[in-house]
């Protein structure tokens, strides 16, 4: 019965009105089966006698009336099994609804009554599941103190754990493990688990006795599966004692090898080792995992058994090491060599599941006391008088270096993980474990990219490793060879490796060591350039900058700042001083060290929400407050000396690209001394006032004389000053308040300057000092209101950017301000400039206006008060009516980038739509151009219900002025329609659109179906990778996009203003990215059939590593040649060989295997037509057509035999476009292949392209006609 059978105790909500009767008729009336609807009946009839004695209608008083039915059924010889069924259903459905102190004092009698139910002969099926269900509620509902009041009914439920009923034995399953569950802590568990135990014993001996006969032990081997389904579930629950028990037998059924036992004792075991909390025997478990580890060997092929096994293995070790950490240690070589045979199988889901195995169990179950005995092994002992055999750490390491022999090449990215996992769990000891795996490694890198694909994942694990035994460990296994008499053999590919994964290394190696070797290059490289091996000098150099460019790594939380700075400080100055190429790399060096132990001293956290790498984990860790206070005030002790080279080489030098002397000038000043930064400063001041001076000597004698001559001293003068006031900011944060006074008091004076240099320069010092000093722009905001005012006649417009920069920081402060007239008086007084701003030519400058009006929108909108924003709406609105074109344009430029930005100002901008349309019809291009820019926006930016409500004007308002034909825009009105399509639709278009203007609607019509017919030929694939990647929306102003004036009517304005179909495209990449070809891994596991020639008489092992992966090298010269005519032709010079008409001959030279296969020169092929050459093609466009001539022979007529080719067949060309179904086709395929017959005897020792050749056909034939003519 559906919905009877249903597992669980209470299966469906009680009614609204709580009445039992109801909820069952609601459940089951719906059901057209017979049980359903008798079960209905019976139900009905109950509640109408209840409603016949005036009894409520409550579950206890449906509980009396079907216990009590129940009994007088069962006392009657002939009782009728359908009631009796479905009195037992509706029992097994209320007894969840009865309360607990009902059911212990009426269970031990409903108990009886179920099992006299379950005894009847004429018992139904569904009686079973149900009474088996009542007597398992019945047992978890009452006491658990005394086994004898539980024994009987619970030995009647496990009676039926082998029953052949497949849906009542698992019925009976299921209550076992209600029972067991509820049982938990109770003093019955034991006797509970011991009957199930006996039971599992006693079948065993019954399938496996001698004394039973071959039908009694196929019954016995039946039920033991029967109770092994049952185990599954109720095995975790019992007790450790018993389970201890039955985990014993377990390795003896793995053991027979059978999968239908193997496979339901390895579910059991799974169960255990994933159940929470559960007490087991570990040395029982292990037992059994460790056959099963062992069991495991090449001749297993399923690929769900190989991944399920995987799992197992790494949660039962994880549950192993959890109970008994020495016994789990012990078996962990045995567990490893069978993931490793798991792994070099070909399933990609056992693949990744062993990978998972492996990861999992080298975190969990290495640990720092295993490795710490290996490595006292190591130290203790000599490795030539070394008697013990080796530790289980170094067995581990052993298995894990073996996954990346050849055997494995097809899965060398998932050892590349695991033996990375390995390097960083062992970490600096991997040196004494794993240093001929990092030479295996380095050995794989000499493979050439053709063979190896994985030369990503090779690099991340040795960067690994790299990180595990730190640098110095690192370089002595596999050095640099900077000694090497050939710079060719300098290891230069760890160079990037080094720079990516050093942390947490010490700076004296640095100084030492590695500066060591780059002096001595430095010396090489001069002495190569006095020799004159010009480019042997420059590589040597390059190496030389290599190990410089390593210096920010090895200041990435190094280990010993405060001890080994002070050596590094004498070549860093010199360096600085000298090599200007690594200025860059130093600056930033010195960044990291200061900014990495400010953090680690103010408390906060590195980690910014990133996934740390175990290697930059293990270098934090050492860090606390206390050392980076140390390694602070290592270099503050350095500050003076660095900041007084650093600024000499700032106003020395040009260019400072990236900014990095500024940069680094600035975190030195924040931890430096206040006297040392206050004494630079001064000087800093003091120069400027005299540069300045004498840059105003220079602009009067200039005036004097009236002379205009562009090498004057006075642009250099301009230089200068200009660098001083960068090195005077880069102090900023070193500096008190009358400092900041004095700059400030320099900076007024430049800000009015003829020179455009020093005005910009003095507009970017004064933006800055706005940025980061808030309490100045707080005791100074109405002198800098006033001074931006005051210096607006002698504005340059080189500075524009930054005195931008300047009024939004000016905006920003006075938008806290608590009167809003005070904040509209300062927003009017700027506003109109920032919106002019919008037309400057800069890219920058227009770019930096937009941005600047959209913080000053979200500065005056976001703090709850959106009438604010629309107030500044308003205010750019006024520019509209503005006298020239510049400033309406500029202002409509400014309300589509607020619309753009806001959606709450998109109902504000409709109301300038009438505006709008007659600025359209202005002969200006410059407003025009603008204003249809503000409609794309409007138009992309509103929804469609409130698009509709304007659609009429719009329309309207657009061809009005389309009609204009001086005008350049047309194109854009046509975009602009036909996104007002795409939105509303073309029936709501066409309902407003003017009668003599439809032939433009169709034209758009028809341009959209041909895209949508367009669409729907792509692949089904690539449109569901486009649907997703479309759903969520990535908006980005685009001022070229929006207000372009070029005609063209492709959507990319559109995809601009949606933001969709870039990421739908990176969508797709990434997508294809991310599969893994199966293929590509097995094609790549074999070696080459051609390599077996290359090896003479002498085999191949393939257990020797450095012969196999020779081996592997050697296959790149064994490239199989491609037969097939319709390959391109390039010359040796690799270029494209395009011939026109008839292909020529192959040169045998490029293809030295076949020197016949060109077709054959006749005089009958030499001469074919065009017609001929385009005939053939057709037959090649509609199935290649195979014409045989690779058999025709050069020196005589007839076909000839070819090495290593099939022997020449029949002279009909195999095209498959005579498999049509077209009766002609058929036709014609019938005539010819009948005539192949007729035509081999005409045709006898001719070849094959000469048979097939047409025009041999009619030469034939002209000269037939012509011998006639001539007799």
């Amino acid at each position: 019965m559906e919905g009877i059978e249903m597992e669980g105790l209470d299966i469906f909500p009680d009614s609204i009105t709580g009445d039992f009767c109801e909820s069952v008729l609601r459940h089951f009336s719906k059901s057209d089966q017979e049980d359903s609807q008798r079960l209905c009946a019976t139900v009905g009839a109950m509640a109408q006698e209840l409603k016949e004695q005036d009894l409520p209608l409550t579950p206890i008083a449906y509980f009396g009336a079907t216990c009590s039915s129940l009994d007088r059924l069962v006392s009657e010889p002939d009782s009728p099994p359908q009631v009796v069924q479905s009195l037992t259903t509706i029992l097994s459905l209320l007894l969840p609804r009865i309360p607990v102190a009902v059911l212990k004092k009426k269970g031990d009698f409903v108990s009886k009554i179920v099992v006299t139910v379950l005894r009847l002969n004429s018992v139904t099926e569904v009686t079973l599941t149900s009474g088996l269900k009542c007597l398992a509620q019945l047992l978890v509902a009452g006491d658990k103190v005394i086994w004898s009041d539980l024994s009987q009914t619970y030995g009647v439920i496990i009676g039926y754990l082998t029953d052949s009923r497949s849906k009542v034995r698992r019925q009976s399953h299921l209550c076992i493990r209600d029972v067991l569950q509820s049982l938990s802590g109770a003093p019955v568990l034991s006797p509970a688990s011991e009957a199930i135990a006996n039971l599992f014993e006693r079948f065993l001996l019954l399938a496996g006795g001698s004394n039973a006969n071959s039908s009694e032990g196929s019954k016995g081997a039946q039920e033991v599966l029967y109770v092994l389904d049952a185990l599954k579930d109720s095995l975790p629950l019992m007790s450790t004692k018993y389970m201890t028990t039955i985990l014993k037998y377990y390795k003896t059924l793995l053991e027979l090898r059978q999968p239908l036992v193997t496979r339901r004792v390895t579910d059991c075991l799974n169960s255990i080792c994933t159940y929470p909390n559960v007490e087991v025997s570990a040395e029982a478990l292990l037992d059994s995992l460790s056959f099963l580890a062992l069991s495991v060997s090449g001749n297993e092929t399923s690929p769900v058994s190989m991944t399920f096994n995987a799992r197992l293995l790494s949660s039962g070790m994880m549950k192993v090491y959890s109970l008994n950490r020495q016994l789990c240690v012990i078996k962990l070589p045995i567990v490893f060599s069978a993931l490793k045979d798991i792994l070099g199988s070909e399933h990609e889901e056992a693949i990744f599941s062993a990978t998972e195995a492996f990861k999992t169990l080298i975190n969990g179950c290495i640990d720092d006391g295993l490795i710490k005995q290996g490595v006292d092994m190591i130290i203790n002992s000599k490795s030539d008088d070394r008697k013990s055999g080796p530790t289980i750490i170094e067995k581990v390491c052993v298995i894990v270096e073996s996954l990346l022999d050849y055997h494995y090449s097809a899965v060398w990215d998932m050892s590349f993980q695991i033996v990375s996992t390995m390097f960083d769990k062992l970490g600096y000891y991997s040196s004494y474990f794993m240093k001929g795996t990092l030479k295996n490694l380095a050995d794989m890198q000499r493979f050439p990219d053709n063979d190896f694909p994985y030369r990503k994942q090779l690099h991340e694990c040795v960067g690994s490793a790299l990180g595990a035994m730190g640098p110095e460990t690192f370089l002595g296994i596999l050095p640099l060879k900077f000694e090497a008499n050939d710079l060719s053999d300098v290891n230069v590919w760890l160079f990037p490796i080094l720079k990516q994964h050093v942390v947490g290394a010490h700076l004296s190696f640095f100084s030492e060591t590695l500066l060591g070797l780059a002096g001595e290059m430095k010396q090489r490289s001069r002495k190569l350039e006095l020799e004159g091996n010009v480019s042997s000098s420059r590589e040597a150099n390059s190496l030389v900058h290599a190990v410089w460019a390593m210096l920010p790594s090895f200041c990435n939380y190094p280990l010993d700042t405060a001890m080994s700075f002070k050596e590094l400080l004498s070549p860093i100055c010199s360096a600085l001083h000298e090599e200007h190429d690594i200025r860059g790399r130093i600056c930033s060096s010195l960044q990291i060290l200061i900014q990495q132990n400010k953090k680690i001293k103010e408390g906060k956290d590195d980690m910014d929400g990133a996934e740390l790498s175990p290697a930059k984990q293990r270098a934090i860790s050492h860090y606390t407050p206390e050392i980076a206070r140390e390694n602070l005030n290592m270099l503050t002790a350095s500050a003076p000396q660095l900041l007084s080279l650093l600024s000499g080489i700032f106003l020395e030098s040009t260019v400072d690209e990236g900014g990095s002397l500024q940069s680094t000038i600035g975190e030195f000043a924040s931890i430096a001394h206040v006297n040392v930064v206050r004494t630079l400063f001064k000087k800093t001041m003091q120069r400027l006032l005299k540069v300045t001076q004498e840059a105003g000597m220079a602009e009067a004698s200039k005036n004097n004389t009236m002379q205009v001559d562009e090498s004057s001293p006075e642009s250099s003068l301009s230089l200068q000053r200009a660098r001083l006031f960068d090195l005077a900011v880069s102090l900023l944060p070193g500096l008190d308040e009358p400092a900041l006074d004095v700059l400030f008091s320099a900076i007024k004076p430049a800000l009015q300057d003829v020179d455009g240099l020093i005005q910009k320069k003095a507009y970017k010092v004064l933006s800055i000092i706005l940025r980061n000093q808030k309490g100045f722009l707080s005791a100074k905001l109405e002198e800098l209101l006033k001074l931006m005012i005051e210096v607006l006649p002698s504005f340059h417009f080189s500075a524009k950017r930054h005195r931008l920069d300047c009024l939004y920081h000016l905006i920003t402060y006075a938008s806290k301000e608590d009167s809003n007239l005070r904040r509209h008086e300062i927003l009017s007084s700027f506003l109109t400039e920032i919106i002019l701003a919008l037309k400057e030519a800069n890219k920058k400058t227009r770019n930096r206006a937009y941005e600047i009006l959209v913080q000053i929108g979200h500065e005056y909108g976001d703090e709850g008060d959106s009438g604010q924003r629309e107030h500044l709406f308003n205010m750019v609105a006024r520019g509209l009516a503005g006298e020239t074109p510049h400033m309406i344009s500029a202002a409509v430029k400014g309300l589509a980038r607020l619309a753009y930005e806001f959606s709450d100002l998109v109902s504000s901008a409709y109301k300038l739509l009438p505006s709008t349309f007659l600025l359209l019809r202005r002969k200006n291009r410059e407003i025009i151009k603008a204003n249809l820019g503000l409609l794309k926006v409007l138009v992309a930016k509103s929804k469609t219900e409130g698009l509709e409500g304007h659609l009429a004007s719009l329309v309207e308002g657009l061809l009005k002025w389309q009609d204009d034909t001086k005008n350049h825009f047309k194109a854009k009105v046509k975009l602009l329609l036909e996104m007002l399509v795409r939105k509303c639709g073309i029936d709501a278009v066409k309902a407003v659109m003017p009668e003599e203007h439809m032939k433009l609607l169709t034209n758009i019509r028809k341009i959209k179906e041909r895209k949508e017919k367009k669409q729907a030929a792509s692949s089904v694939e690539s449109k569901s990778h486009l649907s997703k990647a479309t759903t969520s929306r990535l908006s980005r102003w685009n001022h070229t996009k929006i207000f372009s004036d070029d005609d063209d009517d492709d959507d990319s304005d559109v995809d601009m203003v949606s933001g969709q179909k870039s990421k739908a495209t990176s969508k797709l990449k990434s997508k294809a990215a991310s599969l893994r070809s199966k293929k590509t891994r097995r094609a790549e596991k074999s070696l080459p059939e051609d390599l077996l020639d290359q090896l003479e008489d002498e085999p191949l092992d393939l257990l020797d590593r450095h012969k196999t992966r020779s081996a592997l090298q050697s296959s790149s010269n064994l490239k199989r040649k491609q037969d097939s005519d319709d390959e391109p032709e390039f010359d040796p010079d690799g270029r494209l060989i395009i011939h026109e008409g008839k292909k020529p001959k192959k040169v045998a030279a490029l293809d030295p295997d076949s020197d016949s296969r060109s077709e054959a020169k006749s005089h009958f092929s030499v001469g074919s037509s065009r017609n001929n050459n385009q005939k053939r093609r057709k037959t090649s466009e509609s199935g290649w057509a195979y014409t045989g001539s690779e058999y025709a022979s050069k020196k005589a007529s007839g076909d000839v035999k070819r090495k290593d080719k099939l022997e020449p067949y029949a002279y009909w060309p195999l095209d498959r476009k005579m498999m049509s179904r077209r009766p002609e086709h058929r036709a014609a395929a019938r005539k010819g292949m009948s005539s192949v017959v007729k035509m081999t005897k005409k045709l006898e020792g001719k070849s094959a392209s000469t048979a097939l050749s047409a025009k041999f056909m009619k030469f034939k034939k002209i000269q037939k006609k012509s011998g006639k003519k001539k007799r």
